[in-house]
């Protein structure tokens, strides 16, 4: 793959034929002793299996449209490539028996894979070209690993035939995979569009590679791990290959440098194999696909991972990661030979945590992270129905809050740390529960001041460990009377408090001088919780009625008995200049309300409510007059996110110009 004129680097591979591990090789050994796991784990080596069982094989030659394998380039480094056939159908791999399969695979220009086979013949004196591959099937989340070396290769046309031979094979951890529904493309027109193979040390990743990471769910990670000599009996050199997936975005770029990619490690069967093989052989390669049009991005580098504070000094919360330094890419356009369905959607795995984004990240923004030093103590709660309320907290230092942003709790001295459980199929959430929960502040001022108490509004959530922890609090305290909910200082329910956090925040209404553009906010459910802190700055005293929007239109999916109670004590209710606001509200409910008067004493702020059945959705959009003429706010999950935008596409308006917050549990 190199351009490099150097003698092959391979790792020395073990004799053809020639079994499997005799224990953990020393780079899973020290990875599994730093993450503490080494003690449970000690004897499942033995889970690896010297050879490819017949429904192991039938797996791989029935179900699987592609077969993502890892190659070592002249230098050494893995890449990893995703194996098809010409015409994207399962059956493109053959079962050879006795742990052999035959792949017959689409050549594409420019593949790590194709310039990898070239070294077949030259990987040392047995003449071996090592390779490991994973058959996974998005439509069931099986997945299979293997190991082994390539014993032939062919070439015919655009057709490369490869023969490998596995001495390791494990069913790999399939909890993070997302549901796909993959069919044939065969009609594809491969284009390399970047390819630098050697990067110098003032090269970077273009911005729209780095925008292909951000947007990615899955990524496939090829590792290797070169015995020293000494050790290739009892722990032959191999090559891996493993895929992780996550939510979108989770896998982050250091834009400092534009190539250090950041990849957090979720809780998994604890074996730690890739990040044993990156421990003893600090290289990895990543490769990301678009499984709607087909590009895919390889990528290769030297890897550490990282644990404890040197982890969260990248990612902050995060007490795993792995980075890899890029030093060679290639990007192919409509190079893949399977697609997703069209019309189908994505079924994110129930497993993957929120998405964190690096310290740099947060750097030059109005989030701030805080010390071990700064808590929060609750000290009033509100209970507006049986599963919502809003509990007030104060902090030990006074804080800026803008309006829209978040706070970060650390709940893990009150609930303590969870216990490792491999798969949880009764509460996926909680496997990697690190007890810390954001929610939007929904109390603040313009412009901001120093204050000592934040408000946050909050949905008890099934199965929720913390809103489980807390609104039981709230019942109890009820029994015991109003008095006991407006004081709950004496529980001492004291917690860090990890970070203020966000940009789903209002532009500066500080200049008086610029009349400000109409705004109009879409909430999904809980959603609603940063708007309520926004009225409450918009319609404050302080400001002048310059400074503010002529017209706020918030359109919101809560049930009307319990969303009215929280927008209107959100509004200020003295006379203050801003009778040139006017609130619309337009309510979806599925029950009959009528809305109530607004009091006298709101005359500032003139409201109008607007019921509505059904839901919000494109025919919705299209009566919004002017909406162009709009700063668009949208904060709901998924579902409701993309109805809103799909139907402000309808009419013409870019989603990128919407403000739009992260809805994560």
């Amino acid at each position: 793959m190199s351009q490099s004129t150097h003698a092959p680097v391979l790792p020395k591979p073990p004799p053809p034929s020639i079994s499997i591990l005799k224990g953990w090789h020393p780079g899973e050994h020290v990875i599994q002793e730093k993450l503490g796991v080494h003690d449970a784990v000690a004897e499942n080596w033995r889970w690896i299996d010297g050879k490819l069982a017949e429904d192991v094989r039938e797996f791989y030659t029935t179900r699987l449209p592609w077969i993502p394998i890892t190659t070592l380039d002249a230098e050494g480094r893995p890449w990893a490539s995703y194996a098809a056939g010409v015409d994207g159908e399962q059956g493109f791999a053959r079962d050879l028996g006795q742990s052999r399969l035959r792949m017959d695979v689409k050549a594409i220009p420019g593949d790590p894979l194709v310039e990898n086979v070239k070294l077949f013949g030259h990987g040392g004196s047995e003449g071996v070209t090592l390779v490991a591959g994973l058959g996974i099937d998005f439509g069931t989340r099986r997945r299979n690993k293997f190991a082994g070396h390539i014993t032939s290769v062919s070439r015919k046309d655009d057709e490369l035939e490869l023969v490998f031979e596995a001495n390791q094979s494990l069913a790999a951890c399939p909890k993070y995979i997302n549901h796909r529904d993959l069919v044939p493309h065969p009609e594809i027109h491969p284009k390399v569009v970047y390819k630098n193979l050697i990067l110098s040390d003032s090269d970077r990743l273009p911005d729209d590679l780095i925008d292909l990471i951000h947007t990615s769910d899955t990524v496939a990670l090829a590792t290797s791990y070169r015995a020293k000599s000494e050790d290739t009996r009892k722990y032959p050199s191999h090559v891996g290959h493993n895929l992780r997936g996550g939510r979108q975005g989770f896998v982050r770029v250091l834009r400092s440098d534009g190539r250090t990619v950041v990849m957090p490690d979720y809780s998994g069967n604890r074996l730690m194999q890739s990040l044993g093989n990156i421990e003893y052989t600090p290289l990895a390669g990543l490769t990301f696909v678009s499984f709607t049009d087909g590009n895919i991005l390889y990528l290769t580098g030297k890897a550490r991972t990282l644990v404890g504070k040197e982890a969260q000094a990248i990612m902050p919360r995060q007490n795993v990661v792995t980075t890899v330094y890029i030093t060679g890419f290639v990007f192919i356009r409509d190079a893949l030979t399977v697609r997703q369905r069209p019309g189908t959607k994505i079924e994110r795995s129930p497993y993957s945590p929120p998405i964190k984004l690096l310290a740099e990240e947060l750097e030059g923004t109005t989030s701030a992270l805080f010390d071990d030093e700064m808590t929060a103590t609750l000290a009033s709660v509100d209970i507006h129905s049986k599963d919502l309320a809003t509990f007030t907290w104060t902090t030990s230092e006074p804080l800026l809050i803008q309006a829209g942003q978040t706070a970060v709790l650390d709940f893990k001295n009150l609930l303590g740390s969870t216990q490792y459980s491999h798969m949880a199929p009764w509460n996926p959430a909680s496997i990697n529960d690190d007890r810390i929960r954001t929610w939007t502040v929904s109390s603040a001022a313009i412009p901001p001041e120093k204050s000592s108490q934040f408000k946050l509004t909050m949905q008890e959530k099934e199965e929720g460990a913390v809103t489980g922890f807390l609104f039981n609090i709230a019942r109890k305290l009820a029994e015991q009377g109003p008095e006991s909910l407006k004081d709950a200082t004496e529980l001492e329910i004291k917690v860090p408090l990890v970070g203020i956090v966000g940009e789903f925040t209002l532009e500066d209404v500080s200049d008086k001088t610029t009349a400000r553009k109409p705004m109009l906010w879409f909430a999904g459910g809980i959603g609603i919780t940063p708007y309520l802190a926004m009225l409450n700055a918009l319609t404050s005293p302080m400001l002048q009625a310059s400074s503010a929007p002529s017209s706020i239109n918030l359109v919101a999916t809560r049930e009307p008995d319990v969303l009215i109670p929280l927008v209107l004590p959100s509004i200020h209710s003295t006379d203050n200049n801003h009778a040139n606001i006017h609130l619309t509200i337009d309510i979806f409910t599925a029950t009959a309300f009528t809305p109530p008067s607004m009091p006298s004493t709101s005359s500032a702020i003139a409201v109008d409510f607007r019921i509505h059945s059904g839901r919000v959705d494109e025919a919705y959009v299209n009566t919004i007059p002017d909406v162009a003429d709009k700063k668009v706010y949208l904060c709901g999950p998924p579902a409701f996110e993309r109805a809103v935008l799909s139907g402000l596409s309808a009419r013409g308006l870019d989603a990128s110009k919407v403000i739009r917050e992260g809805f994560g549990y």
